[in-house]
This record gives C-alpha cells, sequence and structure tokens, in this order.
C-alpha cells in the first residue's frame, strides 16, 4: 500500500518540505529571501561533505539515507510546493502615526482618519496581533512634563484600543518625551510633527 505524509514548516527563511512515501524519506530544503531581500546563509553537513545554501531559491535535496545534493527551484516550484506554509506566514507589520494637538491628549483633525485605519488594521487581523505604542512630544515644555505627556498620549491610544476588545497583554506603550524628534527644532519650540505616537501592528 502506497502513502504520502507531507511535513511543510517555514522558519528564518528557510523552507523544509517533507514527504515519506513506501517507507523512503525525502526531504527539500529551500532558502528564501527576507522581507527587505537579504538572504542568509545554510550549511548542510551530511557525514560526507557540505552543501551551502547563500541565495534566494538556492534549495537542497536530502535522501533517505542523508545525503544531500544541491538544487535550484524557481518561484513557481516554491508556490506550489511550499502553498500551505507560505499562506500560513503571518501578515507583514503595519505602521501608524498619529499626531496630537499642542500640550494635549486629543488627536490632531487629519488624524482621525488614521485612526480608522488603524483599527481596521486590528480588526483584519481578527485581534490576534501585537501592537507597540510610542508616545512622543515636540521640545515646548519641561523634559519630565514632556515625558508624562508622551506615555499619556500612547496610553489613550492603548485604551481605545482595549475598548475595540484587543487584549492588554497584546499592547506595549511607551513614552520617549522628546528625546526622539521627527523634525529637530530649539528647545521651547512648538513643532506639530513632533506631537505624535507612532504604532507598530504585527
Amino acid at each position: 500500500m502506497h502513502y504520502l505524509k507531507l511535513c511543510i514548516s517555514l522558519f528564518a527563511g528557510v523552507l523544509l518540505f517533507t514527504s515519506i512515501s513506501c517507507s523512503t524519506k525525502q526531504e527539500l530544503i529551500v532558502l528564501v529571501s527576507e522581507d527587505d531581500g537579504t538572504t542568509g546563509v545554510l550549511s548542510i553537513d551530511d557525514g560526507e561533505k557540505q552543501v551551502v545554501l547563500d541565495r534566494h531559491l538556492s534549495a537542497a535535496g536530502v535522501d533517505s539515507r542523508g545525503r544531500a545534493k544541491k538544487t535550484d527551484v524557481s518561484e513557481k516550484e516554491l508556490a506550489q510546493t511550499f502553498a500551505l506554509a507560505l499562506s500560513a506566514q503571518p501578515e507583514p507589520p503595519a505602521a501608524f502615526r498619529l499626531k496630537f494637538r499642542s500640550d494635549s491628549t486629543r488627536l490632531s483633525p487629519e488624524s482621525e482618519g488614521v485612526l480608522v485605519l488603524l483599527f481596521a488594521e486590528v480588526d483584519k487581523r481578527g485581534g490576534i496581533c501585537e501592537v507597540e505604542i510610542t508616545g512622543h512630544t515636540d521640545r515646548f515644555g519641561p523634559l519630565e512634563y514632556n515625558d508624562q505627556l508622551s506615555l499619556k498620549r500612547a496610553e489613550k491610544i492603548k485604551k481605545l484600543l482595549m475598548e475595540r476588545g484587543l487584549r492588554a497583554s497584546f499592547i506595549r506603550a511607551v513614552g520617549r518625551g522628546e528625546r526622539e524628534p521627527l523634525v529637530k527644532t530649539e528647545d521651547g519650540v512648538r513643532e506639530p510633527d513632533n506631537r505624535r505616537v507612532e504604532i507598530l501592528v504585527r
């Protein structure tokens, strides 16, 4: 009786395909590039020789005796062979920037629409996501006050997300005060672009 078992996994830019049929085991290991185009290096030692994978779509077949042979796969073959693993990859991170009124935790008018997009992104992920919220201020006001204000801005967005059902344990909110401005200014200057909250959803 013939049977076929497929085991597909994805980790650290490496795709592994295992098939077992009639007591013979075959593995295909494929190196894929990261989202930014970079590719790592993977070395496979079969006891007799080393097979090095060092570019996108370089691959190695490993037989039932552990012998590795270098090969290549096409984008089409990659998509067909690893369809299950590729479909299971998480959504790429999404970034949002909300701006605030001066000396306030109230959003600026132009950020109301961005807030709607943020909510939509979290909803699209089914509420199963990590959200990093970093509050910032401009350089108007004392340093200590700006530290507190930036945290209050971040905490406000956290509260809004929690009110929509996102668990608190999925959200990290911090304040950076005036330390990381988008626009560098002298102390005491009001700068709308620096009064913001940066949000990363992943």
